[in-house]
């Protein structure tokens, strides 16, 4: 009996393990090829799933100055906010001052002062320092974790939204009324350009009731979070009151007052050099005082969203002279990017020729689509 025991206790050399598990794989490749076609099949489909199966997402934890820890999905940090997604309360809002540490799986995008970033897998964070990996770094330099491409120029970002409202009678009234308005914006790095157009026409027992056309692009540069410079050219013309045209250009200053996933207000003002036109007039050119603000709130997140905006002109010239445009609503996603709203739109001009009325209101059901 201590013979056999002793026998057992005697480590197994390299070319033992070797006969051994190569008998395992030569007993396991035996009973493959002696089953069934349809068990080689299953064995065969199942091998080719496991080998194209993607590689599981590593998991993620966070240390709070507290000594909590959450373990989840560490989505983007920016603005001083942790973006993290959990399976217990879903994604969740950090204030990025109370994190301490964060451990990952797979790397994260660290985004320092400039616009490229480094792979990190370990952050630990005091008031002063930070410590990526095995790099320290001061705590200020850290800018974003996990940015879109396009806030480090490897991408440029297209956003922008199309609406329609239509009105057809027919019958004792022949009546057509559309109105088609639509919002583009392109951004990289600190630069975006803005494009908006407007059409609203109306045709009543073959009488043109209403003829209104705008176009408006802007193009602007971040100098600092919040603090943006830019210029802007626009053109409209309305028939019905007589407008042959009014364009102007010029450059402007913005402010960012708020800006998150849920509340958004921005205000621009600037110069403008304006040139405008009426049937009844010459044309008049001037310089005027611009501005433009706008403003949107989700009041349910994600899924119902008031928005209000409005644009002017203030003539400097003698005469003096007041236009602006404003617009009020509200927005709920239907599916896929389709929408519907409810707006009411503002006109005033105080230069309007006589026998105009110097404002206009207009409400409007509108079906859109936002991407």
């Amino acid at each position: 009996m201590t013979e056999r025991h002793e026998e057992i206790k005697q480590p197994l050399s390299q070319n033992d393990i070797s006969g051994y598990f190569g008998a395992m794989n030569k007993q396991k490749l035996t009973n493959v090829m002696s089953a069934s076609p349809h068990h080689r099949l299953a064995i065969a489909l199942c091998t080719v799933l496991l080998m194209s199966a993607p590689p599981a997402i590593g998991a993620q934890t966070i240390v709070l100055d507290n000594g909590d820890r959450l373990t989840g999905t560490v989505l983007r940090m920016s603005d001083g906010i942790l973006q993290f997604r959990t399976d217990y309360a879903g994604t969740i809002g950090i204030d990025w001052k109370k994190v301490r540490e964060i451990r990952s799986e797979e790397p994260m995008k660290i985004r320092l002062t400039g616009n490229g970033t480094i792979p990190v897998k370990s952050l630990n964070r005091n008031e002063t320092n930070l410590l990526l990996d095995n790099r320290i770094e001061p705590a200020f330099n850290l800018t974003q974790i996990n940015p879109d491409d396009w806030e480090t120029g490897k991408a440029a970002r297209i956003t922008g939204e199309i609406n329609l409202a239509l009105k057809l009678d027919r019958g004792n009234t022949h009546e057509n009324r559309i109105n088609l308005s639509s919002n583009l914006e392109w951004k990289k790095l600190t630069h975006r350009v803005r494009l908006a157009g407007e059409i609203e026409y109306d045709k009543t027992n073959n009488i043109e009731t209403l003829s209104r056309r705008s176009i408006e692009t802007t193009w602007d540069s971040h100098f600092s979070k919040n603090l943006y410079y830019g210029a802007t050219t626009s053109f409209k013309t309305n028939r019905i009151t007589a407008l042959d045209h009014r364009w102007s250009a010029g450059p402007y200053a913005g402010w960012n007052l708020f800006g998150n996933n849920r509340t958004r207000l921005s205000a621009e003002t600037g110069l403008e050099y304006t040139s405008e036109s009426y049937h009844s007039r010459a044309t008049q050119y001037f310089l005027s005082d611009a501005w433009r603000m706008d403003f949107s709130h989700f009041v349910i997140p994600g899924k119902v969203e008031i928005y209000h905006r409005n644009k002017g002109l203030l003539s400097l010239a003698k005469e003096g002279g007041l236009t602006f445009d404003s617009w009020t609503g509200i927005k709920i996603p239907i599916a896929g990017g389709l929408q519907t709203s409810a707006e009411f739109k503002t006109g005033y001009n105080s230069n309007a020729p006589v026998g105009n009325e110097p404002w206009d209101t207009t409400w409007r059901m509108r079906l859109g689509y936002r991407w």
